[in-house]
């Protein structure tokens, strides 16, 4: 009996949680406390726990059920990403390119680009990942981003791009996707991820030298102008002068960033979200409306006046904060758009508490006085709690054990500190040290978006289990779609706001960070990927598809860019890269097919390669 029991903890400890949604229902339970893989790849909750013994299945109707109830609870994180998105991130990224003296397109490929990948390199990092094919949902994640947001962001606000960089852009992507398809050969070792964090640092290094050379160029063309102005009046001196003053003016486009004022229909959109209103939004006629940059210093103090009392509408401005329809023009809604307005409250409100707002369009650049001294204490305290509980993994059966020894100590800090900003500043102006709280801005959204991101890479991995789907087919399918909404949110937001440059440049500046630091990182920690034979599953079955495909990709695009002189169009970028993707999905479904065809027939080791 000794040794049966031994036999089963070994097949305990070894045994996949994903098998284990394979097994007769009355078995699941027990396995799923039994395996210990059942709680490293998951996260803050345990959904195969609450599958096998809190809701205790046992017929397919009632699992397919709760399947549902799962991708509902997708969509749940999804609106949480894009809340923060829309709401918190975007406006920091703006900010921080102002203060760094960022032109569009340095910010894009760095905050934007960064901001948009990081929560895939965090995904890459987790236990659930650890044996999956890396370089096939990578690549494919690449291909949604370049094809739908690129096709967006030109279907939206068709502009002049900047030729050199786009150029550069794309050859260092396809350099990417090279490298890795060349690492990835038998297996992956340290040293060449770390040649891979090389390369990216080289990549800021050459972005960052450019910039500087451009605003050198813009110098020495501004004195050249200066200079040939003193000059006598001559046909040839002013041929001189229109040259160097187009050059300049072009140049000086690209030099700075600044806090723009969003388009006039745009907003509307935001205030009303009306569906009706989507058309004008995406129509090329219509009227124009005149944009122009903000002045982030009047919105600071507009509504200061010094005889008004420190804590004048203390409490009115705490509630419109927490109002979810505040600033909303309730009459212009239809039924519906109210009905997700209400649902989205909860939401809203969760948020509002954690994540402090700082937006320079903004009156007062969204301080509100009470609010955001509670924010001193909450923000911390949920991010030192998110983070140690997660580190620690200890589960409560179907929850994750939340620790908050670390977190308490914080308010050892933030409970003085908010009595000491709560009696030294007023209610309508910001304090000087306002800039703190894009600090708290930052840490907070960072880790929602990881939570999100997290359980949604876990939800949709059983629901693919559940339904017998392939895991490549969800990899490059389902999950590359939802790995690519929070940079789908983030682009349109910021193309929407005027900056479809630093959209732009993000499109293929995130998938290269992706490729080589996204998936640098994380195959430097998993032991497993240096292990000989790994490029097997790291590869996956899909991968030379993925391969072929981002190579049309990539070579369209700098077709269509060199052919179009860089102007973007929205009938040629849309088509071509409509194309290109339904091309994708249709060779991934018929090799997908022929893999299962030839399974049940029994050829193996056989690798089928569809050119398109």
């Amino acid at each position: 009996m000794t040794v049966l029991d031994d036999e089963f903890e070994y097949y305990a400890a070894n045994l996949s949680c994903l098998s284990v949604l394979h097994l007769p229902y009355e078995t699941r339970c027990m396995m799923v406390r039994k395996a210990s893989d059942c709680q490293s790849i998951v996260q803050y909750l345990n959904y195969f726990d609450i599958m096998s013994c809190i809701l205790k299945i046992d017929t397919p109707a009632i699992e397919i059920l709760v399947m549902l109830a799962f991708i509902c609870c997708v969509l749940i994180y999804v609106q949480i990403t894009a809340i923060i998105v829309g709401t918190y991130l975007t406006p920091v990224m703006k900010i921080l390119s102002v203060k760094m003296h960022m032109n569009e397109y340095l910010a894009g490929i760095t905050l934007l680009s960064f901001a948009n990948s990081f929560p895939d390199m965090i995904s890459n990092l987790l236990p659930i990942r650890a044996q999956s094919a890396l370089y096939t949902r990578t690549i494919s994640n690449c291909l949604v981003i370049v094809l739908l947001c690129g096709g967006m962001v030109c279907f939206l606000k068709p502009f002049k791009m900047d030729g050199h960089s786009t150029v550069r852009d794309l050859l260092f992507l396809l350099m990417a996707v090279e490298l890795m398809s060349f690492i990835i050969t038998d297996s992956v070792s340290n040293i060449e991820c770390i040649f891979m964090l090389i390369v990216y640092i080289i990549y800021l290094i050459i972005q960052v030298t450019d910039l500087i050379l451009m605003r050198r160029t813009i110098r020495k063309l501004r004195t050249e102008i200066t200079a040939l102005r003193q000059q006598p009046i001559s046909p040839a001196r002013n041929e001189k002068l229109r040259k160097k003053m187009a050059i300049l003016i072009d140049l000086e486009s690209n030099e700075v960033m600044s806090i723009r004022k969003q388009d006039a229909h745009f907003m509307l959109h935001k205030r009303s979200s009306r569906l009706s209103s989507a058309s004008n939004i995406f129509s090329t006629s219509g009227k124009k409306f005149e944009r122009g940059d903000v002045d982030y210093v009047s919105t600071r103090i507009v509504l200061h006046n010094k005889n008004n009392t420190k804590n004048q509408f203390l409490w009115n401005e705490f509630f419109e904060k927490f109002n979810p329809i505040y600033g909303k023009n309730w009459g212009m809604l239809n039924r519906c758009d109210r009905i997700i307005l209400i649902a989205r409250a909860p939401l809203v409100i969760i948020t509002r508490m954690i994540v402090p707002e700082v937006n320079y369009e903004l009156y007062k650049h969204g301080w509100s006085k009470l609010l955001n001294c509670m924010q001193i204490v909450t923000t911390p305290f949920f991010v030192i709690t998110a983070v140690t509980s997660n580190f620690s993994k200890l589960y409560l059966t179907w929850r994750l054990s939340f620790n908050m020894k670390y977190a308490c100590y914080s308010m050892i800090a933030t409970v003085p500190a908010a009595v000491f900003i709560f009696f030294d500043t007023r209610t309508d102006i910001p304090p000087s040290y306002h800039f703190i709280y894009i600090c708290l801005n930052a840490a907070s959204s960072f880790v929602i978006v990881f939570v999100c991101a997290a359980e949604i890479e876990v939800l949709t991995t059983i629901v693919g289990v559940v339904f017998d789907f392939s895991g490549n087919l969800m990899d490059i399918t389902f999950g590359a779609l939802i790995n690519a909404i929070l940079d789908m949110l983030a682009i349109y937001t910021m193309t929407m706001a005027g900056y479809e440059k630093m959209a732009f440049a993000a499109i293929f500046a995130g998938p290269f960070f992706s490729i080589i630091v996204g998936m640098g990182v994380p195959l430097y920690f998993n032991k497993k990927a240096h292990q000989k034979g790994s490029a097997h599953f790291l590869y996956g079955e899909l991968g030379d598809n993925c391969y072929i495909f981002m190579m049309i990709t990539v070579y369209s695009t700098l077709m269509w860019t060199l052919t179009l002189n860089f102007y973007s169009r929205r009938s040629h970028r849309g088509k071509t890269h409509s194309r290109i993707w339904q091309g994708s999905l249709l060779s991934t479904s018929i090799i997908l097919y022929v893999q299962k065809v030839n399974n049940l027939i029994g050829i193996n080791n056989t690798r089928i390669i569809i050119y398109n």
